[in-house]
């Protein structure tokens, strides 16, 4: 007597084995209705059932959403209702996308199947499909591909410290032009305020303009329309206000190593306990403490994201003709210029240089604008490949 089973529905394709799966006679993912056959090395494929769009058919009905707290490798903690599951990421979510560094990311909102065959007493699950992000904050990676550091924020706490490290405020705008190219709304707090006793010059080898005093960058700041906190972790200065610009948001925290992020958060959240380190005497630079990110709730309402500090924020696929929207100031005044294609280097009627000279826009800041538009032309043959 004939056999009946469940009709598989879909379509049969015939692809080509996995690289690393290419062995004769092998079974893989049978749980997404796929099979083998082996007729020598010519003809070896497997067949998978599909549906119209060419997708694999699952039972997305059994799949659970959740928010990724923390990636580790190729495991994501995820939480979903009360419980924080262990979850792998499924193979096709991994070859998806060359230019991403990693297709799962702190914050993503993700759906995930569970794994019946899981040990006692732990929840795990596999990663099928990342749902679309409303924000990011990006970088280009030292192999030219896109490092998402945070999904799905809110807003963008810039740290940097007024000493040790002393502030950069070139990587400050890097910030800013990332916050705004990600959807983030960007806010700026100097730490460390307890170590030093009124101004303090800031350190920045790329500019050599005149130095300003912190209460001067501040000011430069502010006049353009960002919010600025001064915050000390270990006193207690501006924690009331870094709650209240906190409360009921999710925030990313990020700056260069040895700000003293990690402090900032254990100070608005004591039972976060995270660690910190001290900045190197030798050379003022911070030590890299944070090396994952992770998503906390806090207290006082709202979400947080600890990011790993860093040294250097190159910027992520920003076209030269958009780089001047992101720089507030300029904005109102680029429809001014005599050209149209106008780069505010040196062109003639170029409105952005009148302001600069008669002090409407800080030198400051045109020439951070100009070191960035020198490094994105340079790569433009590159990210056009």
């Amino acid at each position: 007597m004939a056999k009946h089973g469940k009709k598989k529905t879909g379509r049969k394709v015939r692809v080509d084995f996995r690289a690393n799966r290419n062995q004769p006679g092998q079974t893989i993912d049978a749980d997404r209705n796929e099979s083998v056959r082996s007729k020598g090395a010519a003809s070896r494929k497997r067949t998978i059932i599909v549906g119209d769009d060419d997708a694999p058919l699952v039972d997305e009905a059994l799949w659970t959403s959740g928010v990724v707290l923390a990636v580790h490798g190729l495991v994501c903690r995820v939480h979903a209702g009360d419980v924080v599951w262990d979850c792998t990421i499924r193979r096709k979510l991994r070859t998806v996308s060359i230019d991403e560094r990693s297709p799962v990311i702190v914050g993503d909102r993700v759906w995930f199947s569970k794994l019946a065959d899981a040990p006692p007493g732990q929840s795990a699950g596999v990663i099928e499909r990342v749902d679309e992000r409303r924000s990011r904050l990006s970088r280009r990676d030292f192999r030219g591909r896109e490092h998402v550091m945070v999904a799905n924020a809110d807003q963008l706490l810039i740290v940097t410290a007024v000493a040790e490290p002393k502030p950069k405020p070139h990587l400050i705008d890097r910030y800013l032009i990332a916050a705004h190219k990600g959807e983030l709304r960007p806010i700026i707090c100097f730490s460390k305020c307890d170590l030093v006793a009124g101004e303090v010059d800031y350190d920045d080898d790329d500019y050599d303009g005149p130095l300003l005093t912190i209460a001067e960058l501040v000011e430069e700041y502010r006049g353009i329309g960002y919010t600025c906190i001064f915050a000390s972790a270990r006193s207690g200065l501006g924690l009331g206000a870094l709650r209240d610009e906190m409360r009921g948001h999710i925030t990313a925290l990020s700056g260069q190593s040895g700000v003293g992020k990690s402090s900032l958060i254990n100070a608005l959240e004591p039972g976060a306990s995270l660690r910190v380190a001290e900045v190197s005497d030798a050379n003022q630079k911070g030590r890299h403490c944070t090396t994952n990110a992770q998503l906390l709730p806090l207290h006082f309402g709202g979400f947080v994201v600890d990011t790993p500090g860093i040294r250097q924020f190159d910027l992520w696929r920003l076209e030269l003709g958009e780089l001047e929207l992101h720089f507030t100031e300029f904005a109102p005044l680029v429809v001014q210029c005599r050209f149209s294609d106008c780069l505010h280097v040196n062109q003639e009627g170029c409105a952005i240089l009148a302001a600069v000279a008669d002090g409407r826009i800080s030198p400051r800041r045109h020439r951070s604008y100009v070191k960035m538009l020198t490094e994105l032309n340079e790569r433009a043959t590159e990210w056009g490949k």
